[in-house]
C-alpha cells in the first residue's frame, strides 16, 4: 500500500535525490480510519512541504488516504516511477516491468505529461 508518507523515505534510484514529487491519479479515502503516527521527519508529501515549514502536520488526515495509482518524479534528473495498484515501481533499466508500465500508460495517457510518455515508450 502506498501512502503519502512513503515519500519521506524514498530517494531517486537514478540520482539519489530527495524528495520525489508525488502525483496521484487514483486514490481511496477511508474517512473513519484513525491511525496515530509520528509526523514524517523530513518531508510531508501530503502538504508537499519540508517539515521545517509545517507547524501542525495533518497526519490524521494523511493516513486516511491510500494511493491506488500515480507516480513519483525526480525533480533533479526527471526520472519517473509509477505507482500501480498500490505498488511503487522503483525499478530501473532492464528490471522495469515494461508490459505493466505500458498498460498503465494506456490507462492514464491523457493524464500523464507528454515527456514521461515519450521517455518510457522510447526505452528499449
Amino acid at each position: 500500500m502506498v501512502k503519502h508518507r512513503l515519500s519521506n523515505y524514498l530517494i531517486c534510484p537514478a540520482c539519489k535525490a530527495h524528495p520525489l514529487r508525488l502525483t496521484i491519479l487514483e486514490k481511496r479515502i477511508y474517512p473513519d480510519r484513525a491511525i496515530k503516527v509520528e509526523p514524517c521527519d523530513s518531508y510531508c508529501a501530503y502538504l508537499d512541504k519540508r517539515n521545517g515549514e509545517i507547524v501542525d502536520p495533518p497526519c490524521d488526515e494523511c493516513m486516511k488516504i491510500e494511493i491506488i495509482d500515480g507516480y513519483y518524479t525526480c525533480p533533479e534528473c526527471g526520472e519517473w516511477y509509477p505507482i500501480i495498484d498500490m505498488i511503487a515501481i522503483m525499478h530501473r533499466g532492464r528490471y522495469r516491468p515494461r508490459k505493466v508500465i505500458e498498460k498503465f500508460i494506456e490507462k492514464y495517457r491523457d493524464r500523464l505529461p507528454d515527456e514521461i510518455v515519450a521517455r518510457e515508450l522510447s526505452r528499449e
